[in-house]
């Protein structure tokens, strides 16, 4: 069976639909007002702008000329609108690699790849000596009205490239002054500032010469940032090829000069056949980096104040071996590696990918993509990789997926069909703008941008057919944590209730309830208090190792440190002009690094010794006499937080996915002591853990908190269970069948061992149940258990033989011999199986209980536990052989007993009853005229009526 994939592409933008149409829509009117052309449109995409306009050239015949040349046209489109505007008509046929415009779309800059000539006429030459072929030159143009076209006497074999600054909504044509970023690879990066005029009713024009300004020089990579109008660049603060590069942030502003936010200095070195050959670049579409094309970075930012450099390391190719002195074969094995500088975090991930011929590993680009709170890493046909890298938690639990038919889904198609696969034209996507699409990504080959979603049908298909648990371990964190709703965690649960002998199950339902439950209290938690709160269960900054099934390595992920060189300089700009909240956050994450070991986030795990002392506190205080001790001051404290927890839970609360758990096959108002003592000791033990590091916040407030966690906890309990109910076929508002005695169900039977690794999850969590889940649990254990396995359960503390369940026993079972024998070892298992006794009207039990009252009369002093035991009679301390008054009350033993010896029995046991008496609560009432009942019962019973047999 096919699996589905775990990513959706479905198409946002489409240049041949969106463009081309509408230009061949406009030559046909054209053609039909006798101004047709016929040239065939061959559009090519070149840059698009912070508000998602798409610039795009193509070649037609010139209207401004009559000689029919055909030149370069440049376009804009709208995206929103759907409407395409010609900018500029260019005089002659030009090759663009880059082009930007003004917010106000009055100003056009672009970039050309020309053939390099002398001012002679003959070939030109670098500067260093070496001739080249294709040279880069920079124009500005005034497109509104169409007026002048400026040279910006830039002119360099190294890439330049061109971008206006954009200022927030809509630009303003009454603007006085553009600002335009140059960038000369390995050379410098400027700023222009442009003064303009206003021509007529809505045109501009500059006036004056631009002025200049540098901002930086030598850089070898650069990024422009179009959404949040920033720069990132790397550069060699030293000459010296072999020195480390520069990472520096650039923040730009409308209406102040830019600054510098950040400088960080990394372990990253140039290549060799970067520092010391030519630089070769790639003319991508919508490509904002200005780089050699060997160079491989990315920098991406999350929500939440997340920073990340993502740095694919360099194969040297074959090509390159006369570089060096050893020989480098095609068919070599060598590592993919790529590493992301979590600069939030002042941590580096490293990811290692081992056993790849050196001739495939040369061809492989990876792709770095911002998605929700992880970052993509793909390869399409090869690999995909999501990185749990987000500033709120610690990185771990990261997605790897090597099979190349389960990676991508495009259209709804199975595989990669209309994406590229890895080739020797090296990179092939980049990323589209679209307003409030989240990530969009642009196949250069196709022209085409997809919107890219998580499938998660896909997931689950995953889940299930992945070979490692770790694997499947991250894919519940991600939908127990990072998912926006809890149809994906109900999906996964239905993929565990189909492989429910899987050691692993537990595990994977202990990840859901810590993860739902950090989920459920970050929506109502600020940021302080959240980084002491647990959101996974398993231990993190271990790393990972990715093994397929015949255990060959896939991926080998370790963690190493940045903390001591991630610095952050203040800004001088007010925030409220700026994107000031992106950098409060990141300044808040790198000051949170300082103190993070001394804030141990809070482990359920921790209170198991806790619980344990209170049950045997508990326990113990049972086995004494009823009123004669005083409840422990820590029992006490424990049922006033439970309590006082409870207190404000009575409202049903949502589940941290969106949904209410409603189990109507619990019975909510059966209250569990030990539950109980659960709750109040999380109570306890948080709340003096949140003090503890928060001695700012009042006792009050921390209380409120762990009073919340307590009632989350609950509630993904519920939700849970009803999960695994549902997704076993049973109704949701369904129950299990009303007859205990009655055997389980195929169904059944596997709702009991879920239920059963759901139980041994929160036993290793203590975490809390939900009222009525241990009747409902040992129902369904005794109905789909072979009795000798059930009466291990119970023996091992798997089950418990609640009063609920008592009751229900006693009344659906028969009395036949092996009903009567079952419910006698469920008696005697009972913590009180006296009381037990007493409901359970069958000659067993009035047996045992006459015998054990006897006993308790003969052995004076001995105390058999009979001491609170109800009686219905009170008897003087002298026996009278007339009972005329003793005849009179109800409750009387009868004297006149037709059986001499058991009336001489029963005088002298009569003689032997306590004076007291006490008065009865509940069951059968255990006293002298009980005993002669069922002596008299059981004789006839066993002798009938002839008792010439009986041995006295």
């Amino acid at each position: 069976m096919e699996q589905t994939a775990m990513l959706d592409f479905r198409t946002c933008f489409d240049a041949e639909k969106d463009i081309v149409s509408l230009l061949n829509q406009e030559q046909s009117s054209g053609e039909d007002a006798g101004t047709g052309t016929g040239v065939p449109r061959q559009v090519r995409v070149l840059g698009q702008e912070r508000d998602g306009a798409v610039l795009y050239t193509w070649s037609d015949i010139s209207p401004y000329r009559q000689d029919d040349v055909v030149v370069s046209h440049i376009g804009l489109y709208e995206p929103i609108s759907k409407v395409n505007t010609v900018l500029f008509v260019h005089e002659k046929l030009v090759n663009l690699v880059n082009c930007t415009v003004n917010q106000e779309r009055t100003l056009l800059a672009f970039t050309t790849q020309e053939k390099a000539t002398s001012s002679s006429g003959s070939p030109s030459w670098h500067s260093e000596g070496r001739q080249h072929a294709q040279v880069y030159r920079s124009y500005l143009a005034e497109v509104q009205p169409a007026n002048r076209v400026f040279y910006l006497n830039i002119e360099r074999d190294n890439y330049l490239m061109v971008q206006f600054l954009h200022g927030k909504g809509h630009g303003d044509a009454t603007s006085k002054e553009s600002h335009m970023l140059f960038l000369i690879h390995k050379e410098l990066i400027g700023l222009y500032h442009m003064k303009l005029s206003r021509v007529g009713y809505s045109g501009v024009e500059m006036c004056g010469q631009p002025r200049t300004e540098v901002l930086a020089k030598r850089f070898q990579w650069a990024q422009w940032d179009h959404q949040r109008q920033r720069l990132y660049y790397l550069s060699q603060k030293k000459k010296n090829s072999n020195s480390k590069l520069t990472f520096t942030c650039m923040q730009f502003y409308e209406k102040y000069p830019p600054e510098i936010m950040m400088e960080v200095q990394l372990p990253i070195y140039l290549p060799p056949e970067v520092s010391k050959a030519p630089s070769i670049y790639e003319h991508l579409p919508l490509s904002n980096k200005v780089t050699d094309q060997k160079l491989l970075c990315d920098v991406l930012t999350l929500p939440g104040g997340s920073l990340c450099i993502c740095y694919q390391h360099p194969i040297m190719s074959p090509e390159d071996h006369h570089a060096q002195e050893e020989d480098i074969g095609e068919y070599d094995v060598v590592d993919i590696e790529y590493s992301v500088f979590m600069l939030h975090r002042g941590t580096v991930l490293h990811c290692c990918m081992p056993g790849f011929a050196r001739l495939e590993a040369v061809n492989i680009r990876l792709h770095f993509f911002p998605i929700n709170d992880y970052i993509l890493v793909f390869s399409p046909g090869q690999l995909l990789h999501l990185l749990n890298v987000a500033a709120e938690f610690e990185p771990c639990h990261h997605i790897v997926w090597h099979v190349v038919s389960a990676a991508t889904n495009v259209n709804g198609g199975h595989g990669v069909p209309n994406l590229p696969s890895p080739s020797t034209d090296g990179r092939s996507l980049t990323t589209f703008l679209r307003e409030r699409a989240g990530l969009c990504v642009y196949d250069c080959r196709q022209d085409i941008a997809y919107r890219v979603s998580v499938s998660k049908e896909g997931f689950a298909d995953v889940f299930a057919g992945c070979y490692l648990p770790s694997t499947r371990l991250a894919i519940m964190h991600y939908a127990a944590v990072h998912h926006k709703d809890s149809s994906l965690a109900k999906l996964l649960v239905g993929k565990m209730c189909n492989d429910i002998g899987s050691p692993e199950v537990s595990g994977l339902l202990t990840e859901f309830l810590v993860g739902t439950t950090y989920n459920a209290m970050r929506r109502q938690l600020d940021m302080r208090i959240l980084p002491l709160l647990q959101f996974t269960s398993t231990e993190t900054g271990r790393g990972q190792l990715e093994k397929n099934e015949k255990g060959q390595q896939l991926a080998r992920i370790t963690y190493s440190s940045l903390r001591d060189i991630v610095q952050m300089k203040y800004s001088k700009v007010d925030k409220t002009q700026s994107d000031g909240s992106f950098w409060e956050h990141l300044r808040y994450n790198l000051q949170k690094l300082s103190i993070a070991d001394m804030w141990p986030r809070f482990n359920t795990t921790s209170l198991q010794q806790h619980i344990t002392a209170a049950n045997q506190e508990a326990a113990f205080a049972d086995d004494l006499v009823e009123g004669r001790v005083r409840s422990s001051s820590l029992l006490k404290r424990i049922s006033d937080s439970a309590r006082r927890a409870f207190s404000g839970s009575s409202t049903p609360r949502k589940g941290s996915l969106g949904s209410y758990a409603v189990l109507t096959f619990l019975n909510a108002a059966e209250r569990d002591l030990e539950q109980d003592r659960v709750v109040g000791m999380t109570v306890e033990q948080l709340t003096d853990h949140l003090s503890r590091h928060l001695p700012r916040e009042t006792r009050v407030k921390v209380f409120n908190v762990a009073r919340e966690f307590v009632s989350c906890q609950l509630q993904q309990s519920k939700q849970l269970l009803q999960f695994i109910w549902t997704s076993l076929g049973f109704q949701p508002d369904g129950d299990l069948a009303s007859n205990v005695g009655e055997p389980g169900s195929q169904a059944e039977s596997e709702l009991f061992h879920m239920t059963e690794r759901f139980y041994m999850a929160a036993q290793e969590l203590c975490f809390p149940l939900p009222n009525g889940f241990k009747t409902f649990f040992t129902t369904l254990g005794f109905r789909c258990l072979d009795s000798h396995v059930f009466l291990q359960y119970v023996d091992r503390g798997v089950l418990h033989l609640t009063d609920d369940f008592r009751d229900m026993v006693m009344e659906d079972l028969g009395d036949d011999r092996d009903n009567s024998e079952m419910k006698l070892n469920i008696v005697s298992r009972l913590p009180k199986a006296l009381t037990g006794l007493q409901q359970w009207n069958h000659p067993i039990s009035t047996r045992f209980l006459s015998k054990q009252y006897v006993s308790s009369l003969l052995l004076e002093g001995e105390d058999l536990g009979w001491a609170s035991q109800p009686r219905r009679v009170s008897l003087t301390d002298s026996y009278s052989t007339s009972s005329s008054q003793d005849s009179s009350e109800d409750d009387s033993v009868d004297a006149h007993v037709h059986f001499p010896p058991l009336a001489t029995l029963m005088k002298l046991l009569q003689m032997k009853e306590p004076h007291t008496r006490r008065h009865s609560r509940s069951g059968r009432y255990v006293d002298l005229k009980f005993v002669q009942q069922s002596a008299l019962q059981q004789t006839k019973q066993e002798y009938g009526t002839n008792l010439s047999n009986v041995s006295f």
